[in-house]
């Protein structure tokens, strides 16, 4: 292959293709046949239903800040595959990607020709591929952010320094489980013995589970939110938010950053908390400076991203379940509560669609429901008839993009695109004329 399209056609196309496969065989066996690449360096890994990414990258922007090569993985990308790759902030190049897929090849046909179900899958690949950039490029740390669970995981094919557990809440529930326990044993499953484990806002029924996984494995510290972490203080401004953070190890005192969304300050303190528990176990210390100096400019793109295009506010917010149907109607109220508001709306049809139509048909006043660019939105005309239920100001209009513009030509303050990352991705690839791959 001497093209990235090429590349990314060969990992989608595969009889793995995109089609979740959960378990840990197959990773484990193409990581062993690429040398067990994972082995190479300490890990943070980063779980949970909501806020995994965002504090995926607060992780990395602080360790970074402190002199680290830090290697990122977060998915899923908005428009380009290269963004789930990162050291240091800078995409894996093109080429860097072709060369380490050419080398795989060998390992991932083998693994092919023995039975479908050891074909790998396309995260499986993406994920060993990031892991082998990792090790060539000699990374100090890597953060990974887990694809769906924990414990089946891909990314579970590490042995982390620590884990971290952002938020238990309702998703994937065909998988995880259908009750909060359930779902946390899974999410659970990514702590590994002599762990720091750090755990967010997390209910006391799910945290029993999870302290139960961490009791049975044998780990270092668990550090718990509002026990051995928190924030007080929160201000809200848009592209101007600040906290007061404390812990067993620091006090920081008006930490401004630039993220939106009135959950930023639970994932901000549990990214400070990570990486003050793997500074604990490397006889290192946070520097506070650093620290504010590293999230000052802190964004996490299409999560609360506001936008100004021809002359527009546009809001993309990848709200995809009931805890971020919930956290936008929270944000919406925090920050612009009395301004007017349209949106674009597309949900996978594997979504809890009803429940998240409940929560926010009533926070815009001129709705346009669009099909999510994914194969998993293959009924948008359901979500269109059951907004339709609760606002009566509600469109269809099956192009994204078509849709987004029409939605631009009325006149609001506000325009939010949201209900899937999938939609944001193709809308904020759109703004800035990105290349989708």
């Amino acid at each position: 292959m001497s093209t990235l399209k090429e590349a990314v056609e060969y990992i989608y196309d595969r009889r793995g293709g995109t089609r979740i496969k959960y378990g840990l065989d197959r990773i484990n066996k193409l990581c062993d046949l690429l040398g067990n690449p994972q082995r190479d360096f300490p890990v943070i890994h980063v779980t949970g239903t909501n806020g995994k990414g965002s504090t995926s990258k607060a992780i990395h922007n602080i360790l970074k800040e402190h002199g680290l090569k830090v290697g990122l993985f977060t998915s899923p990308h908005l428009t380009h595959i290269s963004e789930r790759i990162k050291i240091n902030g800078k995409s894996i190049k093109d080429s860097e990607f072709i060369t380490i897929l050419n080398e795989m090849i060998f390992s991932i046909e083998k693994m092919d020709n023995m039975k479908d179900e050891m074909s790998p899958s396309f995260f499986e690949i993406i994920t060993a591929l990031a892991l082998k950039y990792f090790s060539n490029q000699n990374v100090d740390v890597a953060v990974l952010e887990v694809g769906l669970g924990g414990r089946l995981d891909a990314t579970n094919v590490v042995v982390s320094d620590v884990s971290v557990i952002t938020t238990v809440q309702y998703d994937h529930m065909n998988l995880l489980g259908n009750t909060l326990e359930k779902i946390a044993f899974e999410k659970a499953g990514i702590i590994k013995n002599n762990n720091n484990v750090v755990l967010g806002n997390i209910t006391d029924s799910a945290k029993k589970i999870i302290l139960q996984r961490a009791n049975e494995v044998g780990i270092n510290n668990v550090f718990e939110f509002e026990k051995d972490f928190t924030f007080k203080n929160p201000a809200f401004s848009l592209n101007w938010n600040s906290i007061d953070y404390k812990s067993k190890y620091n006090k920081i005192d008006n930490l401004i950053y630039k993220a939106n969304g009135t959950y930023q300050p639970y994932n901000i303190s549990t990214a400070i908390m990570a990486v003050e528990s793997f500074f604990e176990k490397k006889d290192k210390k946070l520097d506070i400076n650093k620290t504010k100096k590293a999230l000052k400019g802190f964004l996490w793109e299409g999560r609360f991203e506001l936008l100004e295009y021809k002359n527009k506010n546009v809001i993309l917010e990848g709200a995809h379940n009931i805890s971020g149907a919930l956290a936008l109607k929270n944000s919406i109220k925090t920050y612009i509560k009395n301004f007017k508001r349209a949106a674009l709306v597309g949900i996978l049809d594997d979504k809890d669609i009803e429940g998240m139509v409940n929560i926010i048909a009533n926070e815009f006043d001129y709705i346009i429901i669009t099909q999510v660019p994914n194969k998993r939105s293959n009924n948008p005309e359901y979500v269109y008839a059951l907004f339709k239920k609760f606002n009566k100001n509600v469109v269809f209009i099956k192009d994204p993009v078509e849709a987004f513009n029409n939605l631009l030509s009325s006149p609001y303050d506000y325009y939010f695109v949201t209900g899937s990352l999938y939609l944001v991705g193709k809308i904020r690839g759109y703004i800035f004329n990105l290349e989708e791959i």
